[in-house]
Order: C-alpha cells, then sequence, then structure tokens
C-alpha cells in the first residue's frame, strides 16, 4: 500500500511539474506582447470608457473596439500598451472584473501578423 501512495504521489507532483513548466514556457513566449484582448464589453461602453478604465495601468498606444460589419455592437476590444508589465498588471486587475454591469474576459494575445488587420477575426 504505501508502494501505491508513493507511486501516486511521485506522478501527481510529476503531472504538476509538467503543467508549471507548460505555464512557464507560455508565458515567456508572450512575454513581450503588449496587446490585450478584452471580451465581454456592454454594448454602451465606447472608446473613450475603454481608454478610462485601461490607462490606469500605463500608457496606451492604442485602444478600440471590433465592431463587426454586421452588427452595431462590439464583439471585443483590443489594447495595446507601450510595455509587457503595464500590459500584465491590467490583465491581473481587470480580468473577471465588472465593467458597466458586464464580466470582462482580459488577456495578453499575441501581436496580429503584419499586414492583417484587428478586425479581421471577427468575420
Amino acid at each position: 500500500m504505501r508502494t501505491l501512495h508513493r507511486s501516486g504521489m511521485f506522478a501527481l507532483r510529476t503531472l504538476r511539474q509538467s503543467q508549471q513548466m507548460l505555464l512557464l514556457s507560455n508565458t515567456r513566449s508572450r512575454r513581450l506582447s503588449t496587446h490585450v484582448s478584452v471580451i465581454g464589453l456592454h454594448w454602451k461602453t465606447d472608446e473613450t470608457r475603454l481608454r478610462q478604465v485601461f490607462e490606469v495601468y500605463g500608457t496606451l498606444e492604442t485602444a478600440h473596439l471590433v465592431t463587426p460589419e454586421h452588427s452595431s455592437m462590439h464583439l471585443w476590444a483590443s489594447v495595446v500598451f507601450s510595455t509587457f508589465d503595464e500590459a500584465l498588471a491590467a490583465v491581473s486587475e481587470l480580468n473577471g472584473q465588472e465593467l458597466d454591469g458586464r464580466l470582462l474576459r482580459v488577456g495578453i494575445v499575441d501581436p496580429p501578423v503584419e499586414g492583417e488587420s484587428v478586425a479581421d477575426d471577427t468575420s
């Protein structure tokens, strides 16, 4: 019984280490990205309000709502900070928080591929 317990604990420890390594590698691959995706915005939230909320965490290079052509409601927003640390601070503080009555999903994303529009993702 003791051997089974030890092997189970070893397997659990190995799994946790693997998960930590994967998380670390994902963080490193996105480490330089200053692009933040904001999902779950209220349809009345405008770019001025978006900027007010996010500029608390640092200098914004851009902040704009993405609205598909076939709808008047925006699906998400793209915010770009000047540094990774600013982007990380915003994500850490705002992910899961309420804005204008809606819960936000905020995360660091890879920058768009050169020549690709931010709006291309919504079509």
